[in-house]
């Protein structure tokens, strides 16, 4: 009986041996919440890589689309009109405070603008990243480019960079383009 049991264990010492001496790693299965993070940072990824798209044609319409594209020359003129809005904007209100005074002043203005028509913008959620190309490739940071619903109709306004606060979608959206391209 001693020689069998000495016998099994040597067996099983020889066994352990070529078992510690495998170079392979002993696969741990994964578990739900590992996959569920998975998900999430392919989903991450998949969303930081169409942000990267939708605002490298907002860069550069003419690079991206072509010379030729009718869309690159509508996106190049809608860039063009929140230009000249967000300068209008300030012209206004630098006058307003160096031509004024507390008895004569302007209580209000509205900027008449294209770009409040377009469903693109108002609905489409395309408005962020033209609001992002005068932002970082315009250097207008003092202002910020609103789009609101009044009356039945969308109006163009700007608000000031120091009260306002974007949606946390936007917020995240604006983070991803500094991110890609301006980092």
């Amino acid at each position: 009986m001693g020689e069998k049991l000495s016998d099994a264990v040597s067996a099983f010492s020889k066994r352990f041996a070529r078992f510690s001496k495998t170079t392979q790693e002993r696969t741990v299965p994964k578990r739900d919440d590992e996959f569920l993070q998975e998900k999430i940072n392919a989903g991450e990824a998949g969303r930081r890589e169409a942000v990267s798209r939708t605002y490298r044609v907002f860069k550069d319409p003419f690079g991206v689309l072509g010379t030729s594209s009718n869309r690159a020359h509508a996106l190049h003129e809608d860039e063009q009109n929140l230009l000249r809005a967000y300068r209008l904007f300030k012209a206004v209100k630098e006058a307003a405070e160096s031509k004024g005074d507390k008895e004569t002043f302007v209580s209000s203005f509205s900027i008449e603008s294209p770009l409040p028509k377009k469903n693109a913008y108002t609905f489409g959620g395309e408005f962020i990243y033209l609001s992002c190309w005068l932002r970082f490739e315009q250097g207008a940071t003092d202002f910020i480019p609103v789009l609101k619903e009044e009356n039945n109709s969308w109006q163009l306004t700007f608000a000031s960079s120091s009260i306002h606060r974007y949606e946390r979608a936007d917020s995240e959206l604006i983070k991803m383009v500094k991110e890609c391209f301006y980092s």
